[in-house]
């Protein structure tokens, strides 16, 4: 009798154990992200954000790209949104992210960065971007 109580008990903290155990999984936040690749295509941006790098200088707010390099990023902070929409073959709309990261390898193409612009220094953050892309990754949340 004394063996199948303490069998009992073992069992109950067991089970107390891994039902705690869940509990505190379903507290936890999981980041969930993905990837989306499309090449030769076509792609407009606009939005905010704090992030656009590339090889070629800001003249007067804007940049002419041709076979570079462009990562524009949003890492959710205030106002930081971005809206795009890549054409064609595979079609890829992506409206109001406000965490995301797009990489374009092989970019001709537009860019106005409100910040830098000498006309328009109040629109801070302000990208607007219309170009041809060889390949480009967009890695969003979903």
């Amino acid at each position: 009798m004394h063996k199948e109580e303490e069998m009992m008990k073992k069992a109950i903290f067991v089970l107390l154990t891994v039902l705690c155990c869940a509990l505190l999984m379903n507290c936890i936040p999981v980041t969930h992200a993905t990837t989306d690749y499309f090449t030769n295509s076509v792609v407009i941006i606009m939005g905010k954000c704090d992030t656009v790098t590339s090889p070629a200088l800001w003249l007067f707010g804007f940049k002419v790209l041709f076979n570079k390099r462009v990562i524009i990023q949003a890492n959710g902070g205030e106002d930081e949104k971005i809206n795009a929409l890549i054409l064609p073959a595979k079609i890829g709309f992506y409206f109001g992210q406000e965490n995301v990261m797009i990489h374009m390898e092989g970019t001709k193409g537009l860019f106005f960065r409100g910040e830098k612009s000498l006309f328009f220094q109040n629109t801070t953050q302000r990208i607007f971007a219309v170009c041809k892309v060889r390949d480009i990754w967009v890695t969003h949340d979903y």
